[in-house]
């Protein structure tokens, strides 16, 4: 494989009849003499508007149909550059994060990652020509974790393949490769791993809601809490919210920006996730908290802010203030009965109302039936004196304390019993389950179908980029609307009913008139 030398060029042009066939065509031809001494040809054809040449031929003819080939190809943007698919994914997926400019830093560092840990082991050093449809679909049902070896979990298995699609889709439109070897000809991608169940969703009823915002340590956690539930900002965006952002008059919160994590910890401010601006409304219930929230601070200043002034993180306050709060609220119920020496249950039902109704009355309270601060506070003093006269040097013996508890467990019950001394709990009011920080943003959602909002408004305050996405993603919840929907219209018909004997004639007229038609 020698350098080709230039003799002096014989350009051979389509012959005048050939031209009228190709009458775009500029393909031709050039004689050229290799180091061996012998003539070759190539062809010479234009793509792009650059001109371009094959490989050497030993016939003009064939070259000259090779330039032909190629032209018509790029012609009808099939043409694949030979030397662009030599590179390897590695060095392709370098190039083209390097042009994702416009994608989020948090996006770019996921997809490296995704990249290093699952892709690049098994394919990154293969050259994008080599990569053939068996060798994604092997990788893809054999994919293993970084770290135990064992095959990774459909979910990563899945993120890893779409984003193998996307690297070889991008080469494709690169004209680096002539199809995508992950894809089948019609375009289906048969190697992607089934999607697991996602996890359920968990919604906050508003009594529910209050109580945990209520079991928060500080009213800055209190605020941010109820805010989160009733708009649905995401936490990077909540977080980024300054106080020029928040208009009490207009009860409206602008969110137009927010603050992504990257792994190493570090906070970068930058656009929401959509890259979209939008406006929330501002529960008029919260115009108050806010308020005093902001007071003292310049508008440019955040509104919620760590223990330095800086940021708040969101794992430092999920740790310190909002799981606490959701751990003690959650199972409220059960430690109210608890501490009243009822049997263990997650239902404020009859007896616990009745026992209130009675701890209430010989406490010099209402006799409300409802757990609010004031009875608390009877309830712990009661709790105190079970203990007092069931634990160790007490008349009835040294044993560990009403039903059983050690003295880790009383300590506990007394930390929950000063978390929940500022809740109210009401006849009906249940325990639920624990959830995360992004749960707040599905519980607005949910507080908001069932306060009657549409699809659209629910698609807006969110920040959805469409409201296919809304509907896929809480579409149980709107299912709940079409039984209202549904007993609506049923209410509506019987509702139209006329007195019995009305428009009698007019019934006998239509079947009349029915059946002489129907008779011709």
């Amino acid at each position: 494989m020698g350098t080709t030398y230039r003799a002096p060029l014989r350009r051979t042009a389509l012959p005048m009849d050939e031209r009228r066939i190709y009458p775009a065509a500029v393909a031709y031809t050039e004689q050229r003499t290799d180091r061996q001494g012998r003539s070759v040809w190539i062809g010479r054809f234009r793509v792009d508007g650059r001109l371009r040449s094959t490989r050497t031929f030993s016939g003009r003819r064939d070259a000259l149909a090779e330039a032909r080939r190629q032209e018509d190809a790029g012609r009808t943007s099939q043409w694949v550059d030979p030397a662009g698919s030599r590179i390897t994914l590695a060095e392709w997926f370098e190039t083209w994060q390097a042009t994702r400019t416009d994608r989020a830093p948090r996006t770019l560092e996921a997809e490296r990652e995704r990249f290093r840990s699952l892709v690049r082991p098994e394919l990154g050093d293969t050259p994008l020509r080599r990569i053939s449809h068996e060798d994604v679909a092997r990788w893809a049902s054999t994919m293993p974790a970084p770290t135990t070896g064992a095959v990774a979990s459909p979910a990563r298995r899945r993120d890893a393949v779409r984003l193998l699609v996307a690297l070889l889709d991008a080469a494709v439109d690169a004209r680096r490769l002539p199809a995508n070897p992950a894809r089948t000809p019609s375009g289906r991608v048969p190697s992607l791993p089934r999607a697991t169940k996602t996890k359920a969703h968990r919604y906050l009823s508003h009594e529910q809601l209050r109580r945990v915002a209520d079991a928060t340590r500080s009213a800055q956690a209190r605020t941010l809490v109820l805010l989160t539930a009733l708009t649905g900002l995401r936490w990077g965006e909540v977080s980024a919210l300054t106080v020029a952002d928040v208009d009490p008059l207009r009860r409206r919160v602008r969110v137009t920006k927010a603050y992504t994590r990257l792994d190493d910890g570090t906070l970068l401010l930058g656009d929401t996730k959509t890259h979209a601006r939008r406006e929330v409304p501002l529960p008029g219930t919260l115009v108050g908290m806010v308020a005093e929230q902001a007071a003292g601070r310049m508008p440019a200043d955040l509104l919620f802010t760590g223990a330095r002034g800086g940021p708040l993180r969101r794992e430092s306050f999920d740790r310190s203030a909002f799981r606490p709060a959701v751990l003690a609220a959650g199972r409220a119920v059960r430690t109210l009965r608890e501490a009243l020496g009822l049997r263990p249950s997650g239902l404020y039902d009859d007896a616990v109302g009745a026992a209130v109704r009675h701890l209430q009355t010989e406490g010099g309270l209402v006799p409300t039936g409802v757990c609010d601060p004031a009875t608390w506070a009877l309830v712990t003093d009661a709790d105190r004196a079970r203990r007092d006269r069931t634990g160790p040097g007490s008349a009835a013996g040294p044993g560990p304390g009403p039903a059983g508890m050690t003295r880790g467990d009383k300590v506990s019950r007394t930390r929950l019993l000063t978390a929940l001394s500022g809740t109210t709990l009401g006849p009906g009011a249940e325990d639920f389950d624990t959830l995360t920080l992004h749960d707040l943003r599905h519980t607005a959602a949910s507080l908001a179908i069932s306060g009657g909002a549409t699809v659209k408004a629910v698609q807006r305050m969110l920040g959805h980029e469409s409201p296919v996405l809304t509907l896929s993603t809480y579409a149980g919840l709107f299912e709940d609307d079409l039984d209202a929907l549904g007993d609506t219209m049923s209410a509506a018909f019987q509702a139209s009913a006329v007195a019995p004997g009305a428009g009698t004639s007019a019934s006998v007229t239509s079947i009349g008139a029915a059946r002489a038609w129907a008779t011709g």
